[in-house]
């Protein structure tokens, strides 16, 4: 049994690339990550915003791959930003859509006033469910 995604007609649908519910079956192995910000592999915290928002999601894909999972495998993303980068939401979607390719999965979008590195503008968490 794979992973069930659905939207009921029972409430809004969805305004971005998520789904309201994914229901995950018995035995599937599941993996949750830390916090994943704009860090480059060599440690460095990119500086320009926009480059660091697609460096965040393209260290969400590739901790979800490390784990043998693909981004279809994502369950839930809560999405910390902080507010004073609120403009940039569009761009996190692009940048969302592009390391994530079609997956939809459940997501929560929060404006915070700042995260643990004052020049960190975005952190994701990530649950995702892989069935074997």
């Amino acid at each position: 049994m794979a992973l069930k995604r659905y939207n009921p007609e029972t409430v809004y649908q969805p305004v971005a690339a998520y789904c309201q519910n994914t229901e995950v079956p018995a035995g599937a192995r599941w993996l949750v990550t830390a916090g994943q910000v704009g860090i480059a592999p060599d440690g460095t915290l990119i500086k320009d915003r926009e480059e660091q928002i697609t460096q965040t999601w393209k260290n969400v894909r590739a901790v979800v791959e490390a784990a043998d999972m693909s981004c279809d495998d994502i369950v839930k993303l809560t999405i910390f930003m902080v507010a004073d980068a609120a403009d940039l939401l569009a761009h996190s979607r692009q940048a969302r859509g592009d390391a994530l390719g079609g997956a939809t999965p459940g997501a929560t979008l929060i404006y915070i006033s700042g995260l643990a590195d004052p020049d960190m503008i975005i952190e994701v968490d990530v649950v995702a469910a892989k069935v074997d």
